[in-house]
């Protein structure tokens, strides 16, 4: 197997990081997505085509039945 392979199959995945602000395009790899928390909330952007793409995260209220 090739080294570079063999480590990539080791490795731990990356956990996303929860920035301040909206990003500039310019610091966004192609389809790699971010989370920036902004007034609206936690927003997910994603750049494409040299275009910026955002969804906007909602809070999920969770009722417990015991």
């Amino acid at each position: 197997m090739i080294r570079d392979v063999r480590n990539l199959l080791h490795k731990k995945q990356e956990r996303l990081q929860i920035k301040d602000g909206v990003p500039l395009i310019s610091e966004l790899q192609e389809g790699v997505p971010v989370l920036r928390k902004t007034p609206e909330g936690i927003v997910e952007y994603v750049k494409y085509k040299n275009s910026l793409y955002s969804l906007a995260w909602e809070p999920v209220r969770l009722e417990i039945e015991y």
